[in-house]
């Protein structure tokens, strides 16, 4: 036999490999054709639905507001915010105050940082399940040199140098054949409007928390005067007690009940001091801004009334309180259907539900066969012995496969996401008593406050007149000055009274407001029915 040297076995090699890449592209546009119709046809097979679409649950919704009415029985006049007012309602207090806490705590608060970051991170999760469903593309590239070393015995040994490069594009897609992947990017489409609903509803809380503070802030910094008038007409009564024990007009018992109120007004003051650094302690937590800035802020009304002067008892008269809680306008939510159709958290706690049915499909999918497209072309450069080889090659081919024996895990994963749907119905359901009950409550608030504003003006009107009166009696001899102190501390009670009945008043409107605020003005869910309808619901809230 005739030796043939390595040199021509590679070349053998070569004329071979060339003369399959001129085959492979004699074959090259038939074969596309035919996989472009392979393709088409099983593309053709995607999008079976593997359940009913969603339907919003049935949830029983209340006909009217049990507390809309007036403690005279009549129904309160209604008035309704713009969509522009809604969204900063706050402004309808007419306090600048108010204004400028919440809208700087909107700007830098860390819980709205949270909750838009949890939107960010929800978009983003959205943007994956939407890339998954189109094909994805990816590129490869390779370089390679070597050496082969050839022995023989008969001539020297020789040593073959050759170097290959490789570079291509390879397709891969799945093919939706039960809707998996649409389900998936629908529950993340979901998702996503449950953030943005949580953002509003943290928005809404966030606002109300710092009104809330504010309000109670004005109300103790005025008791903090009241308390320091009523300890200066105890220290009064406690001087005088002193001089008649001294005169033998009053037993010691006398004196030490004068000392014991006179401490008992101390400890209150001490007390109430404390619960005003509170305030303003949560105002500098929500809004981030400088403690003296927020203290100025609180204690505007009280310096332009020359209020901030303690111990001055006759300062404190004739001061209209409206100048230091704002006066809230008159306010009457709409019919429970529409608010509770807007409300942040039960849009929050609906799209929760409408997420987790589509993913009861996501798990039945899981559990039907698959098919994956996949595709490759790619071109090799091979040079050897100084002469160079140029191959392009390409794949296409689908891949199939199907769950048989799975241990039961995948009807136990549709039996999860169904009990996971079944429990974000219970929630919305919860969410939508909560929030009715919310709105009575603070419907019940404001009647109970708007009543207590009017006594207790009354109240202050009448202990004004009484003082007044007796001051001009003790000027005259008519009365002692433990007389005097007596109706002074009478008068100092009404002040407390009326000041923590408009604080009340602003305060349930807050909550009113922020109860029945909505997110949009269309309504994005359908809910339905009366309480009597409520056994009803629970057959339409099952699973499928």
């Amino acid at each position: 036999m005739r030796y043939r040297p390595p040199v021509t076995r590679h070349r053998h090699i070569l004329n071979a490999a060339m003369a399959t890449g001129e085959v492979a592209r004699m074959t090259l546009k038939e074969a596309r054709t035919r996989s472009v119709m392979i393709i088409l046809l099983l593309a053709s097979l995607g999008g079976c639905a593997t359940q009913r679409p969603y339907q919003p649950p049935d949830v029983p919704t209340p006909e009217s507001w049990n507390n809309a009415v007036t403690m005279d029985g009549r129904p309160p006049a209604i008035a309704k915010f713009s969509s522009a007012a809604a969204v900063s309602w706050w402004r309808s207090m007419h306090d600048p105050a108010i204004n400028t806490l919440i809208e700087a705590t909107l700007i830098d608060n860390p819980t709205l940082q949270q909750a838009a970051e949890r939107v960010q991170e929800a978009r983003a999760s959205l943007s994956v399940a939407h890339a998954d469903q189109v094909p994805q593309l990816s590129a490869n590239g390779s370089v390679e040199r070597g050496t082969i070393l050839y022995p023989n015995p008969v001539t020297h040994s020789f040593t073959i140098v050759d170097t290959t490069k490789l570079i291509g594009s390879g397709l891969d897609w799945e093919l939706d054949l039960w809707s998996r992947l649409r389900e998936t990017a629908r529950a993340a489409k979901e998702r996503l409007d449950e953030r943005n609903a949580d953002a509003a509803a943290a928005r809404l809380s966030i606002a109300a928390q710092v009104a809330q503070a504010l309000l109670n802030a004005r109300a103790c910094r005025y008791t903090v005067l009241v308390r320091n008038s009523d300890i200066v007409s105890r220290e009064l009564e406690l001087k005088l007690m002193q001089e008649r024990l001294v005169l033998g007009n009053v037993a010691p018992v006398d004196e030490a009940n004068a000392q014991t109120n006179l401490a008992a007004a101390r400890t209150a003051q001490l007390s109430e001091q404390q619960h005003c650094l509170g305030e303003i302690d949560a105002l500098v937590a929500l809004t981030g801004a400088p403690a003296h800035a927020v203290d100025e802020l609180v204690m505007a009304p009280f310096t332009a009334h020359a209020l901030d002067r303690p111990g001055d008892v006759s300062a404190n008269l004739n001061i209209d309180l409206d100048s230091i809680i704002p006066q809230v306008p008159s306010f009457q939510p709409a019919l429970p259907a529409s608010i509770l159709l807007l409300h942040p958290n039960v849009v929050s706690a609906e799209r929760e539900a409408a997420a987790t049915w589509s993913e009861i499909a996501v798990a039945r999918a899981q559990r039907l066969p698959q098919i994956d497209l996949s595709a490759a072309l790619a071109g090799n450069w091979i040079r050897v012995f100084g002469e160079s080889l140029r191959l392009d090659t390409w794949s296409l081919g689908a891949s199939f496969t199907a769950p048989l024996v799975d241990g039961g895990a995948g009807a136990a994963g549709v039996r999860g996401a169904q009990a996971r749907y079944r429990e974000a119905v219970a929630r919305l359901r919860d969410a939508v008593r909560s929030t009715a009950r919310n709105i009575e409550d603070a419907l019940a608030e404001q009647q109970s406050a708007d009543g207590r504003v009017e006594t207790s003006r009354q109240e202050l009107k009448a202990a004004i007149i009484t003082l007044h009166a007796n001051e001009e009696r003790w000027r005259f001899g008519a009365i002692s000055q433990f007389d005097l102190q007596v109706v002074r501390r009478q008068y100092t009670a009404a002040q407390q009274d009326a000041i923590d009945a408009v604080r009340d008043r602003a305060l349930a409107w807050v909550d009113l407001v922020t109860a029945s605020n909505t997110t949009s003005e269309e309504p994005s869910i359908t809910l339905g029915g009366t309480l009597r309808n409520a056994p009803q619901f629970i057959a339409a809230t099952g699973a499928p």
